[in-house]
């Protein structure tokens, strides 16, 4: 039905109708704690040295060349698009966590070369990886994609299983049970406003100190990044009620990446969360 909905109703329609709803559910959440204290400051990362360093190049350009060896790089796998992979990849790197938080694992892409660079910093590093579905499971996304195999397929022939702990389960969940503490949190799950907006508030407990959150499809002032008109106002709006309520929050958008994205651009979506 919400496929029928996609194919006659005209986009702008539609994404008003998806605005009003998601604006309004934001309203009725009540008034959650950010507590940043644990959060790294915006000026102790530096995205063009990152970007610019030439031996996170080195590895990238090996663990991106054994990865597409068995993943692929074809984006109807509907994975994160391999500049973003960099991105992340490289911001792995370079601040070294050794326990990673994942929301939304789906195909697994992003998984494996979170895995990959942890590889490189610890043999102790592990990402923990939650999706709301089973992603191993038979019928999960990477089946019906076409891939040849779930996740953990993939994590074993790559040998990066033992850096990965797989688990199925909501998000907030997940998050509001365990009592894990990590270094690093990618939030890429449920883009909704009201979800972001509690998940960022519960990983903030969950982090270490000098803990980093990174944010997929934060679209800044929910206006358009890419060619396709597409845009996710969620992770946006969420942040921004967020600063509204006078928290010391920053959002820091990785902007033009040095390295090609997708739809011909060098844009991103990625944005890291920050003390002010």
């Amino acid at each position: 039905m919400k496929q029928l909905i996609k194919k006659i109703v005209p986009r702008p329609v539609l994404q008003t109708a998806i605005d009003i709803r998601d604006r309004r559910r934001l309203r009725i959440v009540p008034e959650q704690g950010f507590d940043s204290s644990h959060l790294k400051r915006a000026n102790d990362i530096d995205l063009s040295t990152i970007f610019s360093d030439k031996e996170i190049e080195k590895t990238w350009n090996s663990d991106h060349e054994n990865i597409t060896s068995i993943l692929g790089e074809d984006y109807i796998f509907d994975g994160i698009n391999s500049g973003d992979r960099r991105a992340l990849y490289c911001l792995i790197t370079a601040l070294k966590p050794e326990k990673v938080l994942e929301v939304g694992t789906h195909i697994g892409a992003s998984t494996l070369y979170i895995s990959r660079a942890l590889k490189n910093i610890s043999s102790d590093s592990i990402v923990t990886t939650v999706d709301i579905l089973d992603v191993n499971a038979e019928h999960a996304p990477w089946k019906k994609l076409g891939l040849e195999m779930p996740p953990r397929e993939f994590a074993k022939k790559l040998g990066s299983l033992d850096y990965i702990d797989f688990q199925a389960s909501p998000a907030l969940d997940f998050m509001r049970d365990t009592d894990k503490k990590f270094d690093f949190i990618f939030l890429d799950g449920d883009h909704s406003s009201q979800a972001v907006y509690k998940e960022v508030s519960i990983a903030l407990t969950l982090l270490n100190p000098n803990g980093v959150i990174l944010l997929h499809d934060y679209y800044p002032e929910a206006k358009q990044l890419f060619s396709n008109g597409h845009i996710i106002a969620g992770p946006f709006r969420a942040l921004d009620r967020v600063k509204k309520e006078g928290n010391d929050i920053y959002v820091k958008p990785l902007g033009n990446l040095p390295w090609p994205t997708k739809l011909e651009s060098n844009a991103t979506s990625l944005a890291v969360v920050t003390r002010a």
